[in-house]
């Protein structure tokens, strides 16, 4: 089954990457992922979803504000 944890939005600035479970922003760098092209939101959420399936838990993620991923 597909991880499904992150979804694309559109937003008042362009396109977001968000927590399903949260319904919050995925930050990275302390910076909310919102306003940003369709393209480049849907590469971060797919990543974020590979990240989750392959076992993210090994890797070190210094750029991503762990409050936002579930």
């Amino acid at each position: 089954m597909p991880n499904r944890n992150y979804t694309v939005r559109k937003d008042r600035g362009g396109w977001g990457v968000y927590c399903l479970q949260t319904g919050e922003p995925v930050r990275v760098n302390g910076q909310a992922q919102t306003g940003l092209a369709l393209e480049t939101a849907t590469e971060l959420a797919e990543s974020l979803r590979l990240l989750t399936t392959t076992g993210a838990d090994t890797v070190e993620r210094p750029t991503v504000d762990r409050r936002s991923i579930h």
